[in-house]
């Protein structure tokens, strides 16, 4: 009779930390997995508006020395996703530009303005990717505090240990089976977490951007100097954006 009640009693508290374990576990792996999903979400919403809007701008600016002023300008470290290739694909060139409409009575007008209103579309979209790779910065803290807590709470050596010691001494391991300490070593490797990468890992911190109206005669200038040295180019763009959703299907 004590036999039953004690193993029903070792039972029942096996049963209970098998719960409160692998329930910590799922919560931390169901928060890891929602997390990856929103770096995914990031990536595509945010950095792909904030990099396509840079690469407008440079496709714009073209030379290196205008590239140059343009960070001098805005105080930006570096020019974040330049690729030199972008400068050279006219494919690249038609997509980023269709259907943004310039508005202007002359093509040096409708070029100035297409760079300001790309500008000013480019600091909307930095301020929206600050404040979501902050929140993913928040999110993977948070992770990684909860998993440091669980290593805390739920320690795998002392776990089986305490289950060990439930059952009494065995001679398992005299019979050639592995002792509990490897056996624990094994376990622990399997089911370590690790810790979640900050966001800084996939995407670049990015600084905010200066408004349009404290930069604007700064980038007027900017932007006539490059209509200036690139006319042919820049009246091709203005085209491939004045062209309507079904005109650009056709061409």
């Amino acid at each position: 009779m004590e036999d039953d009640v004690a193993k029903a009693l070792t039972y029942q508290v096996k049963r209970d930390l098998a719960e409160r374990y692998f329930g910590f576990r799922r919560l931390i792996e169901e928060d890891t997995a929602n997390y990856f999903r929103l770096l995914k979400e990031f990536g595509r919403k945010h950095e792909e508006k904030v990099s396509h809007n840079f690469v407008r701008l440079y496709l714009l600016l073209r030379d290196q020395d205008l590239i140059e002023e343009f960070l001098r300008i805005t105080g930006l470290p570096e020019a974040f996703y330049y690729d030199d290739y972008l400068l050279r694909s006219k494919n690249i060139r038609r997509r980023l530009f269709k259907a943004l409409r310039p508005k202007g009575w002359t093509s040096k007008g409708r070029f100035k303005r297409l760079f300001l209103d790309i500008y000013e579309n480019l600091r909307r979209a930095v301020e929206e990717y600050r404040e979501a790779f902050q929140e993913l910065q928040v999110e993977a803290e948070v992770i990684n505090e909860e998993i440091r807590r669980f290593k805390e709470k739920f320690d795998l050596s002392e776990i089986m240990h305490f289950l060990k010691s439930l059952e009494g001494p065995s001679d398992l391991a005299s019979l050639g089976h592995p002792s509990l300490e490897k056996s624990v070593t094994g376990l622990e490797k399997t089911l370590e977490f690790a810790t979640v990468p900050p966001p800084e890992e996939f995407f670049p911190p990015l600084p905010s951007l200066p408004p349009l109206k404290k930069v604007h005669g700064k980038l007027v200038k900017l932007a006539k100097e490059a209509y200036q040295r690139h006319t042919q180019e820049a009246r091709e763009i203005l085209e491939n954006a004045s062209l309507s959703p079904e005109d650009q299907k056709k061409s």
